[in-house]
């Protein structure tokens, strides 16, 4: 055997898995999560044995689809979070990445029921002892950074927490609407929350809302990914 096949073999497992994925979240978009896996496997233009070469059953497929989801949505925060520009600028650019990357991200980031957390075996990322997905500890923790910016500035309001960006982000990633028009919908639902944030002196003070440990356990209490933020 030459030392090029293993190297092959490994590319063409590589490719088959990110095809494999790509269609999960086409398929998820265009039927749902209950559509027969042969279709997916279709879909990616492999053989279904290919398919569970991969991933054990649709729970584990679909875990890492809302996996790579999540992936996205971090590296956009930590952008946001590394960013030069004014805090509300930085935000605004988040928003406006995550709407233009919309359909990449196949399942709602708040859902009940969902599939079951990522159970760690897959090599996209590591998880935390308990089988939560620990990216969304980081998109918390980049938003909440951007936040402490602005209060420091006084460019944005005292009473703004990660967790009204988090449930923001879940509302304006899933479509609610038919796409095009969705897309414009969520873009001036995207500028009213970038307006609320801004500091005024006649601002009136926000209701209570939740905190990061409430969210999470408001998601796992209903049956959504314990991974999702």
């Amino acid at each position: 055997m030459s030392p090029a096949q293993p190297v092959r073999r490994r590319s063409d497992a590589v490719a088959n898995r990110a095809a494999l994925l790509d269609a999960a979240e086409r398929v998820l978009l265009r039927d749902g999560p209950a559509v027969p896996l042969d279709v997916v496997a279709r879909e990616a233009g492999v053989g279904i044995a290919t398919l569970y070469r991969n991933f054990a059953d649709r729970d584990e497929l679909y875990a890492a689809v809302v996996h790579r989801a999540h992936q996205l949505v971090a590296d956009l925060a930590q952008e946001a979070e590394a960013s030069a520009a004014p805090p509300l600028d930085a935000l605004a650019g988040f928003l406006d990445r995550l709407l233009a990357e919309r359909r990449r991200l196949a399942l709602p980031l708040l859902s009940a029921p969902g599939p079951r957390p990522w159970n760690g075996a897959d090599p996209l990322g590591p998880h935390s002892s308990n089988g939560a997905d620990p990216l969304g500890p980081r998109i918390s923790r980049s938003l909440a950074a951007v936040l402490k910016r602005g209060i420091g500035d006084g460019s944005i309001r005292r009473d703004a927490t990660a967790a009204d960006l988090v449930v923001t982000v879940a509302t304006l990633a899933r479509a609610q609407l038919p796409s095009d028009a969705w897309d414009r919908a969520a873009r001036r639902i995207a500028a009213l929350v970038l307006d609320g944030l801004r500091a005024r002196s006649d601002t009136a003070p926000l209701p209570a809302g939740l905190t990061g440990a409430e969210l999470d356990r408001a998601m796992t209490h209903s049956g959504g990914h314990r991974a999702a933020y």
